[in-house]
């Protein structure tokens, strides 16, 4: 089913708490119903303001969504619960907003991109997700989810930020359009940008998937698997400013560990960054 545009209206903002945390990642639900309540509370805050703020650009008519996983029924149904939500959203022209536990939460989303040939992913993670090694199993894991992906015609995913030193380069060109380290986007930052948008440029509707591993643990704290030498949060703002907010469906975030956070320096983090894309949409609008 193809995705609509984005309109770019902030009246369409669809928040989903997606709080999956099955196979890998315990402990990650709680991080995405934390970011949802995070949300609510910057909409109750509007309500509560009596002058005019920035945040008239996005927050009258945002909506949040928080699925439950608390009866086997729920449980099983996972992917594709998560996908007809997100079907919905897309159909209904609404920018979506999708907050998982763990990566492999994320899935449902990526699955309904792929099933536009006209849209394509953003994706930023400090691993690439087509696992198999030895102790790999071949079944769906949160390790190797983007090789179960069926995509309408070859793969439109960028990659950028890996730090994985095993990946075979046949395998990345399996699965991937296009894959830009952390080392290579630190070290030219400006010919990162340029890449993605020759590339973006193709596509008509443009999701953006962060696994929050994609930063540096010493810049961001409360991530369930931290890998060194990432990337900080202003070079993740100024990739996604960069691209066209008419263009992107979406921003889905996942693997936010509370039990990893210190003071809830992560926590802040992740709500100001999507607080600052709402508000960038939404102003960009106007």
């Amino acid at each position: 089913m193809p995705v609509p545009p984005s309109s770019g209206d902030p009246s369409g903002n669809r928040v989903v708490v997606f709080p999956f945390d099955s196979f890998g990642s315990p402990g990650t639900s709680d991080g995405a119903r934390l970011l949802g309540d995070s949300i609510r509370e910057m909409l109750a805050d509007f309500r509560r303001e009596t002058v005019p703020t920035r945040s008239l650009a996005w927050c009258p008519t945002t909506r949040v969504t928080e699925v439950g996983f608390d009866a086997p029924g729920e449980l099983s149904r996972w992917r594709t619960r998560g996908r007809k939500l997100a079907e919905r959203a897309f159909e209904r022209g609404e920018h979506l907003v999708w907050l998982s536990g763990n990566h492999l939460g994320s899935l449902p989303v990526l699955e309904a991109v792929a099933a536009d040939p006209r849209a394509g992913v953003v994706h930023l993670d400090a691993h690439i997700d087509i696992h198999r090694f030895h102790d790999s199993v071949s079944d769906l894991s949160h390790g190797n989810f983007l090789r179960h992906i069926n995509w309408d015609g070859p793969p439109r995913l960028i990659h950028l930020g890996n730090r994985d030193l095993l990946q075979p380069e046949i395998d990345k060109n399996r699965f991937l359009t296009a894959e830009i380290s952390a080392e290579a986007w630190c070290g030219d930052e400006a010919a990162t940008l340029r890449q993605v948008a020759t590339i973006t440029r193709g596509w008509d509707r443009v999701l953006i998937d962060l696994d929050v591993d994609l930063f540096d643990p010493g810049w961001m704290p409360g991530m369930a698997r931290p890998v060194p030498f990432g990337v900080t949060g202003w070079q993740v703002w100024r990739l996604l400013r960069s691209l066209p907010p008419e263009k992107v469906v979406g921003i889905a975030l996942s693997e936010y560990s509370p039990a990893q956070d210190r003071d809830d320096r992560g926590l802040e983090s992740l709500a100001w960054l999507l607080e600052r894309w709402l508000l960038h949409r939404g102003e960009s609008a106007e």
